[in-house]
């Protein structure tokens, strides 16, 4: 709406502005388009990139495809201007900074994480799994939990939850090489995240980091309690 208003880039002198509703219009959704699929190729692609570099490359990767639709568009909708008149450079050189300045402030105002461009040893430690590449907050977000609803699983991260479309017992494959256990059928938690155990009268719990209580069920105690993390004597009757 504001490029609209104001018509950046001579549109404003060119263009009535029903035109340049549309104009604009397809120009953010387009940008929108392209600049998520140019994020899904790099995050596929790319192990664990650094914020500058990811940021970098996929301004670069929508510049790529976004400026040669702008140029089309200019040339197609202003009444004044024919496409043998606009410069592609001019047009790709002015793209590139815009959709860089997108992505600079989406990281600054934490649109993006992690939210800053300097990279702590924290974040580095977090071990990679190929699950990471589903998330939107990858790659320093820590997975602590995954639970099953349906075709869906919950993604229980150290930046809040996330659901996915994929079976759990995928998911789980797709943790390696993170530890955990399947604390219930429906309920698989990362050994690193495990606070403690707990007891809510018959029933056990694995209290993790992050204050999710998970419950243990009889058929998978055995496996926490060969791990150590509870006494054979512990809550025979839950």
């Amino acid at each position: 709406m504001i490029a609209v208003v104001a018509g950046p880039f001579g549109t404003y002198d060119t263009m009535m502005w029903p035109t340049r509703l549309a104009y604009w219009g397809l120009v953010a959704s387009i940008g929108i388009l392209i600049g998520s699929v140019a994020r899904a190729i790099k995050k596929t692609v790319c192990v664990r990139p650094h914020p500058a570099v990811f940021d970098a490359v996929v301004s670069l990767l929508t510049s790529l495809f976004l400026a040669p639709a702008i140029w089309l568009l200019r040339g197609t909708l202003d009444p004044q201007i024919s496409r043998v008149d606009l410069s592609l450079f001019s047009i790709s050189l002015n793209t590139v900074i815009v959709v860089g300045s997108v992505f600079v402030l989406r990281r600054l105002f934490g649109l993006e994480q992690p939210a800053s461009y300097a990279v702590s040893a924290r974040v580095s430690k977090v071990p990679l799994t190929r699950l990471h590449r589903r998330l939107s907050d990858w790659p320093d977000a820590e997975i602590m939990r995954l639970s099953a609803n349906d075709h869906f699983v919950e993604v229980a991260t150290s930046h809040g939850t996330e659901t996915v479309r994929l079976r759990l017992g995928d998911a789980i494959d797709e943790m390696e090489p993170v530890k955990g256990f399947c604390t219930h059928r429906s309920h698989w938690v990362a050994l690193c995240a495990i606070e403690r155990v707990e007891r809510d009268g018959a029933r056990l719990f694995v209290s993790l980091r992050n204050g999710d209580r998970v419950p243990v069920s009889r058929k998978y105690r055995p496996r926490l309690e060969q791990a150590g993390l509870i006494d054979r004597a512990d809550g025979q009757g839950g």
